[in-house]
């Protein structure tokens, strides 16, 4: 038999699946693979945190940075009062440090190591003592959990996984994980809002104006908040709400004035 030699057919090299479908395939496999190796590290991370010494985790704090005016900083007798009276509540491994921040935009913060911030403007906003001690047990909602850590472990893995993958997959890859991060985030905040309900219960007997200043700024807008670190104010008022019902805690006690104009 004699071999006559034949030349391939013009597609040869074209493959045989679309190459967009191809690149699919791919990228799904890279995604489902950096979930797994995300998920992993991240259990390892949160299980590290969960059983950090208190010592460790105040040190942790001085690496970081916050940009305010430290010098203006003023602490409050009074403020310093209900912080201790919530504190033998929520047993927590060290003692809680309050500050008022000078700002006049409302907001409220807590750093890894004990340390609550409160600005003037916060402050001003709240009707109530009871108002206040409701923020002042979130914030230590988030000491008890360590979310403080726990958030800034996860940026750096992702930070990580980002420049391991390159550029082009790294985007790809930081946007998606970046939602799943804020849907932890988010609750976070919620477990936080149930912690605060149970140290307030627990150091004063009732509930009673917990849930009053997130009324107040609920801006009705949940679509809004889909992309942000803290879940719309609705949703934290109805969270907030069932946990009272649940847990039968008491709501028909005396409002309790401030007793320090801010």
């Amino acid at each position: 038999m004699k071999y006559h030699p034949k030349l391939p057919d013009d597609s040869v090299n074209i493959p045989k699946e679309n190459f967009f479908l191809q690149m699919l395939k791919l990228l799904s496999i890279l995604a489902m693979l950096s979930f797994l190796l995300y998920g992993a590290l991240k259990v390892a991370l949160y299980f590290v945190i969960d059983n950090l010494p208190p010592s460790y985790e105040k040190k942790l704090t001085q690496l970081i940075s916050i940009d305010m005016d430290i010098d203006n900083l003023r602490s409050s007798a009074y403020l310093d009062k209900i912080t201790e009276t919530i504190a033998s509540c929520a047993k927590l491994p060290y003692d809680i440090k309050i500050f008022i921040i000078p700002d006049q935009t409302p907001n409220a913060f807590a750093l890894p190591g004990g340390t609550i911030y409160i600005t003037q403007g916060m402050l001003k906003s709240l009707k109530n003592q009871n108002e206040l001690v409701s923020i002042i047990g979130h914030e230590m909602g988030h000491f008890k959990n360590r979310d403080h850590l726990k958030g800034f472990g996860t940026k750096l893995l992702f930070s990580l996984l980002s420049l391991s993958l390159g550029e082009g997959y790294g985007t790809i890859l930081n946007t998606t994980l970046n939602i799943s991060n804020i849907k932890y985030s988010q609750s976070a905040e919620l477990e936080a809002d149930a912690f605060s309900l149970d140290v307030m219960q627990c150091a004063y007997g009732n509930v009673r104006d917990a849930t009053t200043l997130f009324q107040r700024m609920d801006d009705g807008e949940e679509w809004s908040y889909f992309f942000t670190t803290h879940p719309a104010f609705k949703k934290r008022l109805d969270e907030m709400q069932k946990r009272i019902v649940s847990k039968g805690y008491n709501t028909e006690a005396s409002v309790i004035p401030l007793k320090e104009k801010f």
